[in-house]
């Protein structure tokens, strides 16, 4: 079988090209948590959280850190939910 040198640079390049990417994507991840992490050890107080019916007291690390949770969630839900609506067209 013939092996075209130009073929395989091309796809050489693209896997390149995704590894970049991921690493970048892998670097701006791993900067957010520790951003959200230090933050949240900078603020150990407890606050007062007031929910439609009734308030609650908790540490704001515990606020910051469900919050950023539930925010990765949901944008994961969202980067996945544009993923098959690009598949569907």
């Amino acid at each position: 079988m013939h092996r075209d040198p130009l073929t395989e640079h091309v796809a050489q390049g693209d896997k390149k090209s995704l590894d970049r990417r991921r690493q970048a994507t892998l670097i701006g991840v791993a900067i957010a948590v520790v951003l959200l992490a230090w933050f949240a050890l900078a603020n150990l107080r407890d606050v007062r959280i007031d929910f439609w019916v009734y308030n609650r007291e908790a540490p704001l690390i515990l606020v910051i850190v469900i919050s950023g949770l539930l925010g990765a969630l949901i944008g994961a839900l969202v980067m996945r939910r544009k993923g098959k609506d690009k598949v569907q067209e």
